[in-house]
């Protein structure tokens, strides 16, 4: 047997460590250079760099982690998102921060569900931050639902020569639909050298037969040697407003005779002033202008402006559309239709990631709530720029979308007619979100998830059964019953009572926190909650389920809204029965409600008023943020004044008095 010197043996490893060291030291020496290179946004060059680093150092969790944060800054999420995974599958503690990349590169990729429990995550070890996260979260759960309840439309990104591998956005559309004008930076010729960009140029386009022929530029009057924009054309295609890059970005207004374009004029002070004007529309009507800036006095960044033309043909002082409208982020490129409706672009209001299309409508003089146009229309990527045709049948947009000709692309979507309804009895209550990407035994339109099946025959589930009846004269009811996971927030199961007797059975998985809402025609919803252990034996539980009907003074207990000890913060298991308020309040259009907050008799009276009124006022900013009227709700905090049950004990009494309750204060006149 051949033995080796114990000297050669020092020598072997001696050489070995050296080779090692070195092999690193070059790994951690472009990541250096890649670091520098990343910090001046220029990420070509730090993947470069990070790309090398993995060849000499495969299955780092660092240079993961670093290459993942490159494509998700450069707007490539889908590659970013296998990078943060492997980062976070060799090291979830590679980075502070590490839940917070993942969790958006999952957002963006539509994978919301997973999304929201890296930024839960984040949330607890980021108290300071979790504003941040609880938005991200609400984005999400945004997200999901919308996507579960899609628009009909289809949507076509128009292909090249209309969209390059360049920036294309702002389609205008005259009124025939035949002339399309819009933005692009296309010409190599034309660079701003300033920030190693395109200078953008306004282009047309002449649909000939079913294409869009070659886009030219719309006129030597309009184009310059800098940035400029489209902004709006009114529906004759005669006059164009355009962003120009004078002063810090000023609003311009061009006529066309039928020959040429007039030289573009300034749309005035009251309109264009030392700060950032982007974007502008006319009413149909042609006597209100309105517009964005981010002049002092707002209440964001860009907000909406609106400026009436004068007796002298000049603009107005302009007023902004207030907080309703304009978020703490940015609005922009506003879009008013035939109808009166206002659609704009928002990175502010709560969307599904980025700037999403949200429309307005004036209601006795009031602009409403905005609301999210929906999927997929809106993506988590970036959507704006929206114009819609008279008929409501079709619609322009930009956005960047993975399958893209270029940076951003101008798309086409065509708005579908709803099937008409089946010759059946009709329910209000909407499933709040179906998971249809899981197996499920479907009868009807109810909803069995086919795990629920499999633990009901290992006798792993527990029946519910009983009546739904009317709480005061006991007549049975046909009603919608659903199950929700609230830890997921998803409907898993859907059941109808038989509507000559009331009866209904429904299976409730073990191992979870489950809410059933119950809910009929004209009447509040039930709630109720059950916390199963996942041993406990297989039982038969009957019960009666009373509604109340949605009458001025009537009210009920929500069993599934969720607090922590001493909190008003709203816990994300509390969505699905949130969503139930919103179906009620959505398709019972006169109802309006007042939330109840209450305590229990432990610590400070004051105190814990104060805290029942913040919960309270937690739901009600829930439901505003989906898109109810702010004259429909209103919130109110008893504190520990209305108990239900005696304090004595914690089970039977306090924790029944700690509750959050639905209140009609408005409604439909009987006989309506």
């Amino acid at each position: 047997m051949n033995r080796i010197h114990p000297a050669c043996i020092k020598f072997l490893m001696a050489c070995l460590l050296t080779g090692y060291s070195s092999f690193s030291q070059d790994a951690k020496t472009l990541i250096e250079k890649g670091d520098k290179f990343y910090a001046k946004a220029d990420y070509r060059q730090a993947l470069e760099n990070y790309s090398l680093a993995e060849t000499k150092l495969p299955g780092d969790a660092t240079i993961q982690l670093k290459i993942g944060q490159t494509y998700l800054s450069a707007g490539q999420e889908a590659q970013a998102l296998s990078y943060l995974e492997n980062a976070y599958r060799k090291n979830p503690n590679v980075d502070p921060d590490i839940d917070y990349y993942l969790a958006e590169a999952l957002q963006s990729n539509s994978h919301f569900g997973r999304a929201m429990e890296h930024y839960k995550k984040f949330k607890e070890k980021n108290k300071k931050l979790s504003t941040i996260a609880l938005h991200k979260i609400q984005q999400c759960h945004l997200g999901d639902s919308l996507m579960r309840h899609p628009l009909l439309c289809s949507i076509k990104i128009l292909e090249f020569p209309v969209n390059s591998p360049f920036q294309d956005y702002g389609p205008l559309i005259n009124e025939k639909e035949d002339l399309l004008i819009f933005t692009s930076a296309r010409d190599s010729l034309q660079r701003d050298k300033k920030f190693n960009t395109l200078f953008e140029d306004i282009l047309s386009s002449r649909l000939a037969g079913e294409t869009w022929d070659v886009p030219q530029k719309l006129s030597d009057k309009i184009n310059d040697q800098f940035h400029d924009a489209a902004t709006y054309l009114t529906p004759d295609g005669k006059t164009i407003f355009l962003y120009y890059e004078k002063g810090n970005g000023d609003i311009y207004q061009s006529n066309y005779d039928g020959e040429k374009w007039s030289t573009p004029k300034s749309m005035g002070k009251e309109i264009n002033t030392f700060s950032w004007e982007t974007s502008g529309c006319l009413s149909p009507d042609g006597t209100k202008f309105y517009f964005t800036s981010d002049r002092s006095g707002g209440y964001g960044g860009l907000d909406i402006y609106v400026s009436e033309k004068l007796r002298t043909g000049e603009w107005g002082k302009a007023k902004n559309l207030g907080p309703k409208i304009n978020s703490k982020g940015n609005e922009d490129a506003p879009f008013i239709h035939s109808d009166g409706t206002l659609y704009f672009g928002s990175d502010g209001h709560l969307g599904l990631g980025d700037f999403d299309i949200f429309k307005s409508e004036m209601v006795n003089g009031q602009w409403s709530k905005p609301a999210n146009l929906g999927y997929p229309v809106n993506t988590p990527k970036f959507e704006n720029y929206f114009y819609l045709s008279k008929d409501k049948k079709r619609g322009y947009f930009s956005a960047m979308r993975p399958e893209g000709v270029g940076n951003s692309d101008i798309c086409f979507v065509q708005f579908h007619d709803p099937p008409p309804p089946k010759q059946e009895e009709a329910f209000v209550a909407t499933p709040i979100a179906v998971d249809t990407t899981q197996e499920a035994e479907v009868i009807g339109d109810e909803f069995v998830d086919a795990m629920i099946s499999f633990q009901k025959d290992l006798g792993l589930a527990t029946q519910l059964s009983g009546k739904v009846l009317d709480a005061e004269s006991a007549q049975p009811l046909k009603a919608q019953i659903i199950l929700v996971d609230n830890k997921t927030n998803k409907v898993i199961e859907r059941v109808y009572s038989n509507s000559s007797t009331g009866e209904f059975k429904i299976i409730i998985p073990h191992g979870g926190n489950y809410g059933i809402n119950t809910s009929v025609n004209g009447y509040l919803f039930n709630s109720l909650n059950f916390e199963v252990p996942a041993f406990t034996d297989a039982q038969e539980i009957e019960t009666g389920i009373f509604m109340q009907k949605a009458e001025v003074g009537s009210k009920v207990v929500m069993k599934n809204i969720f607090f922590d000890v001493g909190k008003a913060e709203i816990k994300t298991e509390s969505i699905g029965e949130l969503e139930s308020i919103l179906n009620l309040m959505e398709n019972s259009p006169l109802i309006k409600l007042q939330i109840n907050g209450h305590t229990d008799n432990s610590g400070d009276a004051a105190t814990n008023k104060a805290l029942s009124l913040k919960r309270a006022q937690s739901v009600v900013a829930f439901l505003l943020q989906r898109g109810v009227a702010t004259d429909r709700l209103r919130a109110v905090g008893y504190g520990e004044e209305r108990p239900i049950v005696s304090n004595d004990d914690e089970t039977g009494g306090r924790e029944v008095n700690r509750r959050t309750e639905i209140e009609v204060f408005e409604a439909a006149p009987k006989g309506d």
